[in-house]
């Protein structure tokens, strides 16, 4: 008996398993936060009537039928339902006749609602028997929320009729559809959907499909039943509707075959849309060519609603965007701006492939959404603005971004594991969308173009109107890459990937050379910003595609790999630990991690560093790849940090940039001086490390031209990005006029007749001009802005002085601003409150009004952000970068601890920034001292000495 039950454990845990979960849908008692697979949906005819403030008020009344097939004998149907009456005397379940055979009625001996877990459980009499169609039909009504999220109302101030106007909108992504009727709302469970839309005729109604017939209401004269050509296949968090009475501007470009491509805004907004109308047609053409697959829908609407949480949303054929990720008005919106509308609009537009035509089975492969379409889209940018050169930009931006983020401990893996639903929202982060985006890089790169393009496209073909995990995808690539001998035949995509989507982390390479052999050893060990953890993380491994140049060959655009750093079968990757020969003598330096083709960091010995910081800071510095230049720094700034080596040799490699002009570069070693600049800014070192970054910064700001407006236009957007970053932080630490300038701007703008129609302030330089005249002026000027704020018809432009006019440094008038954003009629958006405290955290006197505020009105936060209340995190982080003491730490943990239910939907934001705590602790702890002296020696030099550090 013992062998048996040794040898079929598996099986038996299958059957206890199965006799659990059937005792759980039998009785009802639900343990799982997952529907029961005894039904699954086939067709939804769904029909809501909206009323937008008339006798009704704002509610909606729904009735919905839908058509499931059984898939084993049961005894309930169990769906999803939220903040819904149900009106429970007219709901019913009918069988589906069969042919030759007649529908019955099937009598409802309970309804039970489990609020745990959204359910609606209907029990039945009878059981309802395997292979049979059933249809479930349910009538229910509900308020049209504030909340942003289900289906709610938002509104705006109309110019013409001078009054407030409603609309409605869904924003059902990730677990919101149940809250605007009942369905089974898990991404699994796809189906067809028929829309009845009812509302008056004052207004248009908009879903996926086209409308294919309006109807008079037979109950009133003044509305209209419009009903919706059936969606194909799709799961429900894409269905999507909106009742308004916006415009629309039609794309006169040709998308694709018989594609109509409309974007649509209210009235006032409608001249910002021209810029969409040729993002969106061209970029959805691009997609058709490079998946092999056309759109398979006959439209694409595309709308700015006035309050949204997100930035956008994939709806398939009705995607929903914030106003600053679709609106763009030449002359008032900035060059960021505009890249942005693109970006976003490239993003959405990709999810119509990758996430709507397939979508992920369960939230854990959330990242196949989200990694591939943040990819995807900056291809599709590419595309239509090579002259932008913003392909390496967005790689470093996003390589940056995931360096720090996934340091830490409390980090996730790109395929995670999600517990109950209410998890879903917290890993729409970092990790799904940037460092998904970068591991697909680097697929591509050691794939190669033919079969990434190739592997991709049997995918999405395969799987098309499905779902999938990424195993699938793993496997179609693999299939594509034996054919064209790209990997041998004993290694899969799988087992490469695996080890990037699995675990958390990445790894930091080390490459020790053998000078006399014209050798170096390679081995691999997991990053982490905490220096005391990194000897604990040894089973971390993965596999890491080598590739590498040296001071000979400059070949840093070959970045297929030339080896691999494997995973070896010893659980100790120091022993794993590989050689590799004919590499170039002494007197030339080797440098890893071509055009950062792979996402990981690289630390070689000193000599090495000396050959390359030598090459940096002579004439021919060029001569090293400019994304190699900002990885050297960023690697050479996080290996200091963990004290893996000192100082003196990041420092040694930021002393280059006096010569340099390209913005990644700048771009990255500011980003990691910003964390130092925030550590040090309330000690005695701030004084020397101001005086350290006006020595680095003045070159560079008369380079390219200063404040000067006519140094701004340029074709290539990272040359302007370039001029905005250094003006911004040559006036953050006093560099030359800078300052003095941004106030003449504003004064000239404050000077004119019509300060609403026109600005003289050059466009990309406006946020540094608005920030320093907030910063060094007083009630006045800050008056001044927040009217232009109050009468700009240009979300982008107020968003932009939103965080301006938290740069203030009158405490009164931050207070007042922190006290705006909790309510709706001040005229800061709910949406834009997050914005708001974020500024104020980061401003020089507002750290400690913006903790006072947390710790004070969390109650009140969280009531005004409900029920999206995992956005907290946005409260929490930004002040967590700027702390670094124990008081600090303890103020946070006691938050939390006595008010546990106000962090349950952002547990792992709050972990997060609690271990950013601990960390910039650690850092002022082991690292301070050291900062200072070397800040003392260089400036004991006045910082002139190209001399080495180390």
């Amino acid at each position: 008996m013992n062998n048996f039950i040794n040898n079929n454990k598996k099986l038996i845990l299958s059957i206890l398993l199965l006799i659990f979960l059937y005792d759980d849908y039998a009785t009802g008692t639900y343990t799982s936060y997952r529907l029961p697979k005894s039904f699954h949906p086939e067709n939804y005819k769904l029909e809501v009537h909206t009323h937008l403030n008339d006798s009704y008020g704002f509610k909606y009344f729904g009735k919905v039928w839908i058509t499931t097939i059984c898939d084993e004998d049961a005894t309930n149907i169990t769906l999803h339902s939220k903040n819904l009456t149900i009106l429970e005397k007219e709901l019913s379940i009918r069988m589906m006749p069969e042919e030759n055979a007649i529908g019955n009625d099937v009598k409802i001996k309970k309804i039970e609602y489990l609020k745990e877990n959204d359910y609606l459980v209907l029990h039945t009499d009878d059981s309802m028997k395997k292979g049979r169609k059933y249809e479930v039909y349910i009538p229910f009504e509900a308020e049209l929320s504030t909340g942003l999220l289900g289906y709610y109302r938002s509104s705006y101030y109309d110019k013409e009729s001078q009054s407030k106007i409603w609309l409605s909108v869904t924003q059902f992504e990730p677990t919101h559809a149940r809250q605007a009727f009942p369905c089974f709302d898990e991404p699994e469970m796809k189906a067809t959907f028929d829309i009845i839309l009812g509302h008056h005729k004052k207004y248009t109604a908009l879903s996926n499909m086209p409308v294919s017939h309006t109807e008079k209401s037979p109950q009133d004269s003044e509305w209209i039943i419009d009903y919706f050509n059936r969606t194909v296949p799709m799961s429900t968090y894409l269905v999507a509707y909106t009742i308004n009475d916006f415009e629309y501007k039609e794309a006169e470009i040709e998308s694709s075959e018989d594609v109509v491509f409309r974007i649509w805004a209210r009235r006032d907004a409608i001249n910002q849309t021209d810029y969409a109308t040729i993002v969106g047609p061209n970029v959805t053409k691009f997609y058709e060519d490079y998946f092999d697959i056309k759109f398979p829908l006959p439209k694409i609407d595309m709308i700015a609603i006035p309050d949204f949480s997100a930035g956008a949303m994939e709806n398939w054929g009705l995607i929903t965007y914030r106003e600053t990720a679709l609106l763009y008005l030449p002359n008032v919106s900035t060059t960021s701006s505009k890249y942005r509308v693109a970006s976003v609009i490239a993003h959405e537009l990709a999810h119509q492939w990758f996430g709507n035509l397939v979508t992920m089975k369960w939230w854990t492969d959330l990242w196949l959404n989200e990694g591939f379409a943040t990819y995807i889209a900056s291809l599709g940018v590419h595309h239509l603005h090579p002259e932008w050169n913003s392909l390496d930009e967005n790689t470093v931006d996003n390589m940056l971004s995931i360096f720090k983020f996934d340091a830490l401990k409390t980090s996730h893996p790109v395929s995670v594991e999600i517990g109950h639903p209410s998890m879903i929202a917290q890993i729409f982060d970092a990790i799904s969308y940037q460092k998904g985006s970068n591991v697909l890089r680097m697929m591509h790169s050691f794939l190669g173009e033919d079969t990434f393009r190739s592997g991709v496209s049997r995918y999405l073909k395969k799987h098309a109107y499905k779902n999938a995990i990424q195993d699938d995808l793993w496997a179609s690539l693999t299939e594509v890459a034996h054919e064209n001998d790209v990997l041998p035949k004993h290694i899969t995509v799988k087992m490469i990937m695996d080890s990037w989507t699995l675990q958390t982390g990445y790894p930091v390479i080390n490459v020790t050379r053998d000078y006399s052999k014209n050798t170096a050893d390679i081995s691999q060990m997991r990053y982490v910003a905490d220096a005391t953890s990194s000897k604990s993380l040894v089973e971390n491994c993965w596999w890491v595609p080598l590739t590498y140049t040296d001071k000979i060959s400059l070949a840093f655009n070959e970045t297929m790999a030339r080896d691999w750093l494997e995973c070896s079968k010893s659980k100790d990757p120091e022993n794993a630990t590989k050689t590799l020969t004919d590499l170039p003598d002494r007197n030339n330096w080797l440098v890893f991690n071509n055009r950062l083709s792979g996402l990981y960091k690289v630390q070689y010995d000193k000599d090495n560093y000396r050959l390359i910081v030598n090459q940096l800071i002579g004439p021919d510095f060029r001569n090293i790849d400019v994304m190699n230049r900002a990885q050297l720094i960023d690697d050479a700034m996080d290996l200091a940090w963990t004290q893996n080596q000192e100082y003196g040799i990041a420092l040694s490699m930021i002393n280059y940039l006096r010569q340099e002009d390209e913005y990644i570069p700048w771009k990255s070693a500011l980003s990691n001086l910003n964390i130092v600049s925030r550590l040090l800014k309330r000690t005695q070192l701030y004084g020397v490390f101001k005086s350290y970054m006006q020595h680095i910064l003045d070159p560079i700001y008369q380079t390219v031209g200063g404040m000067n407006p006519d140094e701004v236009k340029s074709e290539r957007l990272d040359a302007v990005k370039r001029k905005v970053l250094i003006a911004s932080w040559a006036c953050r630490y006093d560099v030359s006029d800078c300052v003095e300038k941004s106030l003449r701007y504003f004064y000239e703008w404050m000077k004119v007749e019509n300060p609403d129609t026109t600005n003289p302030i050059p466009l990309d330089l406006r946020s540094i001009v608005y920030c320093n005249a907030m910063k060094y002026r007083k009630e006045n000027e800050w008056n001044f802005l927040w009217q232009r704020y109050l009468n700009s018809n240009v979300q982008s432009e107020k968003t932009l002085i939103i965080i301006a006019l938290s740069c203030s440094r009158e405490i009164w008038l931050l207070q007042r601003y922190l006290d705006w954003s909790l309510n709706s009629t001040s005229g800061v958006r709910k949406q834009d409150a997050t914005i708001l405290f974020g500024g104020v955290a980061k401003g020089d006197v507002g750290f400690n009004l913006a903790k006072d505020f947390l710790l004070n009105r969390i109650d009140e936060i969280y009531n005004y952000l409900s029920p999206d209340t995992s956005r907290i995190t946005r409260y929490i982080k930004p002040l967590a970068e700027y702390m670094s003491t124990e008081k600090e730490l303890l103020e946070l943990k006691d938050l939390v601890d006595k008010k546990p239910k106000l962090f349950e939907k952002s547990t792992q934001g709050v972990s997060q920034a609690l271990e950013t705590i601990e960390v910039n602790q650690q850092w002022r702890r082991t690292n301070y001292q050291e900062m200072g002296r070397y800040l003392g020696r260089m400036a004991y030099r006045d910082f002139q000495s190209n001399e080495l550090l180390f």
